[in-house]
């Protein structure tokens, strides 16, 4: 008896190099429509940091009700996106969600969570949403994340080093909408503007 293996389709090449990710960099702002409670906005929507803001924002469903929480406005469905960032303070987030994510209540991460991402606390970075946190050596200076949707890819980059640090295989968003993703609680993030030296993100 003889079996004949057919070869698995190629999936294009994932966790590339930062230049290569970095050919697909996009200008991204951040969408005040979903920015959560003590969420202070810049006027030119690149930076959030914690605090209370000067005025009422009424309560939507594409608002983040509890948490400091927000999405940027751009969304992708497909294609192959890249951005920078710079966080600073003791407690941040910074990933991409997808458009269903729970914005009601407290964001719970966790493999079902619609979020894939990485989180600091102090001193301690960690990939949130994988089956467990595991501790990623993201070190100081900005960030870089990377989505391939047709991949299903999701990666990050120390820009201090210019090295990918961790990747998320998802495998499939699900036709949804994609969106980067942040939270804000004691820190603020910066975003940087596209073609901008990964050494001065932030300035």
């Amino acid at each position: 008896m003889s079996f004949l293996l057919k070869p698995r389709p190629r999936r294009r090449d994932l966790a590339l190099d930062y230049n290569t990710a970095k050919q697909f960099e996009v200008d991204v702002t951040l969408d005040p429509a979903t920015a959560g409670p003590e969420v202070i906005l810049s006027q030119d929507l690149k930076e959030a940091s914690w605090g209370r803001p000067g005025l009422h924002r009424p309560d939507t469903p594409a608002r983040f009700d509890t948490d400091p929480c927000l999405l940027a406005k751009e969304g992708f469905t497909s294609g192959r996106h890249y951005w920078e960032l710079e966080a600073t303070g003791r407690f941040w987030a910074v990933g991409v969600a997808l458009e269903s994510v729970q914005r009601k209540g407290r964001v719970l991460f966790k493999p079902s969570a619609h979020i894939w991402g990485l989180q600091r606390c102090e001193e301690l970075c960690v990939a949130l949403t994988a089956p467990s946190s595991a501790s990623v050596p993201l070190g100081n200076g900005g960030i870089g994340v990377y989505l391939d949707y047709e991949g299903g890819e999701v990666s990050f980059y120390a820009m201090g080093s210019r090295q990918r640090v961790f990747s998320f295989p998802v495998g499939s968003f699900g036709g949804q909408r994609v969106f980067p993703y942040f939270c804000v609680l004691l820190s603020t993030i910066r975003l940087s503007a596209k073609g901008a030296v990964a050494d001065g993100v932030g300035s």
